[in-house]
């Protein structure tokens, strides 16, 4: 059933332009878009809330909802439901790379490969000066196994991006067909 162009009119008044008016569009479908609108108001929300355009992080925060809402979607029990044979892969990279996203947003590499935060530092006024110097009580062993895992962790997330980067150029359009 076709609204008529008043009728479009009239609920295109009612939902302050949120439905979409021209042929085909019916009440159901204006409903189930304002639902869809919804639930993605709400799914996104915090996301957006919390954006930040001078962080990519907030970027990737967006991206990593994105692909949680398709993972959800490639595990839903429904009648459309995939094939195993092809589902099952697709969901396999689509959780790494959910998992490469959760490591890179915490940033926590130095502390994956195990730096040594066992020392204290503290600053020390110069004299005739408003400015002061940085002292520690590390090691030199201390300080030759951090810059060993500094470089180490560099490695690791250099090699996360990747991964996450050729899954993402790979893979993103497979989880839409």
């Amino acid at each position: 059933m076709a609204l008529s162009y008043l009728q479009q009119k009239f609920i295109n008044r009612l939902t302050i332009g949120l439905s979409t008016m021209g042929a085909g569009f019916t009440l159901r479908d204006i409903l189930h878009n304002f639902r869809q609108s919804f639930k993605s108001f709400r799914r996104f929300f915090k996301v957006v809330w919390d954006f930040r355009g001078f962080d990519y992080t907030s970027t990737l925060s967006v991206l990593e909802v994105c692909l949680k809402m398709q993972l959800e979607s490639l595990q839903a029990e429904t009648k459309f439901k995939e094939v195993d044979e092809t589902r099952l892969p697709k969901e396999a990279r689509l959780q790494k790379c959910v998992h490469l996203l959760d490591n890179i947003m915490k940033d926590e590499y130095s502390k994956r490969c195990g730096y040594d935060h066992n020392y204290e530092i503290y600053f020390l006024p110069i004299e005739d000066s408003t400015c002061s110097t940085m002292e520690s009580t590390a090691t030199e062993e201390q300080k030759e196994h951090n810059r060993k895992v500094r470089e180490k962790a560099h490695e690791l997330q250099e090699a996360e991006w990747n991964e996450f980067m050729d899954i993402l150029r790979s893979d993103l359009r497979n989880y839409w067909t």
